[in-house]
């Protein structure tokens, strides 16, 4: 048998730190053969990120097919199981549905990688219909909705993935929006180097994601010798001008952007997959979000 002990807290943080604890936690439970029996240890868990509840979904969604995954009711705090509750994400552990009082939930979510119309509906009357954001023209809410679905797009595109998993929450002690996209599949690492040895023939960046999210970087094959797409510049123009943050995990990879500046690092575990990260500051006004912006200046490919 194989058990999980997950630690007191994981938060998300500066430096990818609640992204690496997550998944050197999680790691056994990817690395178990078929058959095993997997033991979650909860007892000592006193918080947990909302957001970064769909690293954990993915693994689940990944081997609940052929491992045996157990656990002890009586050792997730009760205020656990509320947050799980409001968010569906315990629907794995028989936790009860749980009235979403104060609509600050993004609700917990498994797509497949075709369904990008879902997934649309979902940014558009979930995510963006949040207090908060009410000030926010409709013409931003659609760009920040189209630039949140490429990323959905690119996951199994790139990604190679049959699953996406999302989730939300509203934090007031902050007053910040954080909602997160995880897959399991092909790194951004990977398909940067790929993509350089088969159409640009040249040694690859040191750092996949901070190549990656360059505008007009996209691992796309060439149209005329150019890169197709856009990257991450809309969501990053808006992300700066919002003050808020987006973090970026994928294999041993880490990057944000916010308040500081960008920053490129490597972790020290490793995520089969791709996490990404938006922090909305819920102060901001907007004031930048006028309703003679463009509609058609649409962005496209993260990786």
């Amino acid at each position: 048998m194989v058990t999980i002990n997950f630690p007191q807290v994981i938060k998300t943080c500066n430096e990818g730190y609640g992204y690496t604890l997550l998944a050197e936690c999680i790691k056994p439970l990817l690395e178990a053969p078929p058959g095993e029996i997997v033991f979650l240890d909860f007892s000592n868990l006193f918080w947990l990120d909302a957001n970064l509840l769909p690293i954990i979904g993915a693994c689940f969604e990944h081997r609940k097919s052929d491992l045996i995954i157990k656990f002890r009711e009586k050792q997730i705090r009760d205020s656990i199981k509320r947050i799980w509750g409001k968010n569906g994400f315990g629907k794995y552990f028989g936790i009860d549905y749980v009235d979403d009082e104060y609509n600050s939930v993004i609700a917990y979510k498994v797509f497949k990688g075709t369904d990008g119309k879902k997934f649309g509906k979902y940014i558009d009357e979930v995510l963006l219909t949040k207090s908060g954001l009410a000030d926010m023209s409709d013409v931003l809410k659609k760009k920040i909705s189209t630039n949140i679905q490429e990323i959905f797009g690119n996951a199994p595109m790139h990604g190679q993935c049959d699953k996406v998993i999302s989730c939300g929450q509203i934090y007031f002690s902050t007053n910040q929006l954080i909602f997160t996209i995880v897959n399991l599949g092909k790194t951004i690492k990977r398909n940067v180097i790929d993509f350089f040895s088969t159409y640009l023939k040249k040694e690859p960046p040191k750092h996949g994601i901070e190549w990656a999210v360059i505008e007009d970087h996209s691992t796309k094959p060439l149209i005329n010798g150019k890169c197709g797409g856009k990257g991450l510049a809309f969501l990053n123009e808006f992300i700066t001008k919002n003050k808020g943050e987006i973090h970026i995990c994928s294999g041993n990879e880490y990057w944000q952007t916010g308040k500081k500046g960008e920053r490129a690092s490597n972790i020290y575990s490793y995520f089969p997959g791709t996490i990404v990260t938006i922090v909305i500051n819920l102060d901001d006004q907007y004031p930048y979000a006028t309703t003679d912006e463009n509609e058609d200046d649409d962005i496209f490919n993260i990786f």
